[in-house]
């Protein structure tokens, strides 16, 4: 590391129910391989819980001590957020994780903080920047082929544009190649800031990133965690550096100042 000290990435978690030797108890929950994949990347994984219900000052007062974010996978955001009626299919379960991401989000972007969404992450990040989501992509393709299995990961094939900062970190990725899948909803309109960098052979959104091309904003709609291929993961820990100790912060403005 340039500066001798591991950049701190945080991490978004599920807000659940789960099972604790025995008894139920709510926790912060998250799929081991994100922790794992930051910290073989280089950088410090920090878990990131909806404890402050979308408070948009506790959020940047969070994104301001980190080095970089992760928004990790999980379940649909309440379409409320981007002015729809909720399709049948879309399963809205965690409202307390729908605000607070959206503040960090937020908070990242204006703190330009590095910031990498996965499915659901890459969802929020376009919600987040007033983009639109596609509630049920069988009903756009045909097929389930982006759904997975009921209890584990499918795959399938993306391919992302030349020119874009997602193809710099995967410069192979001018053909199709395979990626873990498993998701049912996708980018539709895309949010200010972003545009569309990779698609499925079905033409479905893979990844997003922003125009800014001095920061980095990235979304991918696969998951890289559960994959073999860790230069997303690389990318973000690189784009995290300088850490927070040499980086300038902005200061929020006081009211009435």
């Amino acid at each position: 590391m340039r500066s001798g000290t591991t950049p701190i990435i945080g991490i978004s978690t599920y807000h659940a129910q789960a099972d604790w030797r025995g008894w139920p108890e709510e926790g912060a929950l998250l799929p081991w391989t994100y922790v794992t994949s930051i910290k073989d990347a280089g950088g410090v994984p920090v878990l990131l819980p909806p404890a402050c219900d979308g408070d948009a000052g506790e959020a940047e007062a969070t994104v301001a001590r980190l080095d970089g974010l992760v928004i990790a996978g999980g379940g649909d955001i309440d379409p409320a957020y981007y002015a729809a009626d909720m399709h049948p299919k879309t399963d809205v379960n965690a409202p307390d994780r729908d605000s607070w991401e959206l503040a960090l989000v937020k908070a990242a972007l204006r703190l330009r903080v590095p910031l990498l969404g996965i499915c659901r992450g890459m969802q929020v990040l376009n919600v987040a920047s007033g983009g639109t989501l596609h509630q049920h992509i069988p009903d756009l393709v045909g097929h389930n082929n982006h759904s997975g299995t009921a209890d584990g990961f499918g795959v399938h094939k993306v391919r992302v544009t030349s020119g874009t900062q997602v193809r710099e970190i995967l410069p192979d990725g001018g053909q199709f190649f395979d990626v873990p899948t498993h998701h049912h909803q996708a980018v539709e309109r895309l949010g200010e800031g972003l545009v569309a960098v990779a698609w499925a052979e079905d033409g479905i959104v893979e990844a997003i990133e922003g125009t800014d091309p001095g920061e980095f904003v990235v979304g991918v709609q696969w998951h890289p965690e559960q994959g073999t291929d860790p230069r997303l993961f690389r990318a973000l820990v690189m784009a995290a550096e300088p850490p927070l100790s040499e980086r300038i912060i902005p200061t929020p403005s006081l009211a009435g100042a």
